[in-house]
Parts: structure tokens; C-alpha cells; sequence
């Protein structure tokens, strides 16, 4: 009878944790942290993602690194960035063979480093994984319907203008 008294006892408890757990995990998964610079997630960890989501295998994920220019010509701004990227990026080569990913990359990374206005600029624009519908529409369009490995932009949104390579698709 001890021993019976407890387990039960025991399995409430554990039951009442459990939906504790889930309750806070769910809260979590659909309100995920703000940048100030319109991007709404990017942490990069299953909760920023949809706790729920990684837990069921749900919806699709983008990796993406991007570049915020603000003011009245950042459009313009974000098209002479973009050529220098890619300028650097080939470096002495010739532009008819294409540019490597890891020079691509690392070129973004260091003007995003000195030219963007987004915190995300100490990671070099780096903004992890993230879920569809965790950015401002205008940048979900780019990360999960437009080619991987190629600068998009300028990507106009309310937070200024954008330049967006997306690294990884899934």
C-alpha cells in the first residue's frame, strides 16, 4: 500500500511537470527574440526555431547571413557594397569561372562587419538558422524561395535595405 501510495504520487508530480514544461516550451517556440533591425529570430537554437517543430520534424529551415544599410540612398549604398563583395570575393581571378562559397562568404562577413547597421554585424551579418515566417516577409520571401550561395538585394523592407546570402537551405 506505501509503496502504490508513492508511485502515484510520484506520477502526478512528474505528469504536472511535464505539461509545465511543455507550456513554457510552447510559449518559447512562438514568440521568438527581436533584433532591431527587423529580423525577428536567428538565434539559431531549437527554441528560436520552434521547440515543437525540431521535436516533430516540422517546417523548413534557412541559413542566411545579411548586410542592414539605413537613409535616404541605402539602395544604392547596398548595390555598390554588393559589387565590391563580389569583387573581392574573385579577387584575381576571372569572374567567367564564378567565385568560391568560402570567399563569398568570407567577403560578406567583413563588410558586414564594417558596414551594417543590424547588431548582427559582430558575427559578420551572421544570423544562424532560422524557420519560415521567424522574418519580416520581405526577407522570408528571399531566405526560403530564392537561390542559395548568391547576394540578394537589395531587399527594401521598413527597417531599411538589405543584402542577403543565404548560405544553407533545408
Amino acid at each position: 500500500h506505501f509503496f502504490r501510495q508513492h508511485c502515484v504520487d510520484i506520477s502526478d508530480m512528474l505528469r504536472k511537470v511535464f505539461f509545465f514544461l511543455l507550456l513554457i516550451a510552447s510559449t518559447l517556440a512562438f514568440a521568438p527574440p527581436s533584433l532591431p533591425c527587423g529580423v525577428r529570430g536567428g538565434t539559431g537554437s531549437s527554441l528560436s526555431m520552434g521547440f515543437l517543430d525540431s521535436l516533430f520534424g516540422g517546417g523548413k529551415t534557412a541559413e542566411a547571413s545579411h548586410i542592414l544599410i539605413k537613409g535616404n540612398n541605402a539602395s544604392d549604398q547596398c548595390e555598390r557594397l554588393k559589387n565590391d563583395i563580389y569583387k573581392k570575393a574573385i579577387g584575381r581571378g576571372d569572374p567567367a569561372n564564378g567565385v568560391e562559397p568560402e570567399k563569398l562568404v568570407k567577403a560578406f562577413a567583413t563588410a558586414a562587419r564594417s558596414k551594417s547597421t543590424c547588431p548582427s554585424k559582430s558575427q559578420g551579418g551572421a544570423l544562424g538558422s532560422f524557420g519560415e515566417g521567424q522574418m519580416v516577409p520581405e526577407f522570408d520571401a528571399v531566405a526560403f524561395k530564392k537561390e542559395v550561395g548568391v547576394i540578394h538585394g537589395p531587399v527594401e523592407t521598413q527597417f531599411g535595405s538589405h543584402l542577403i546570402l543565404i548560405t544553407d537551405r533545408k
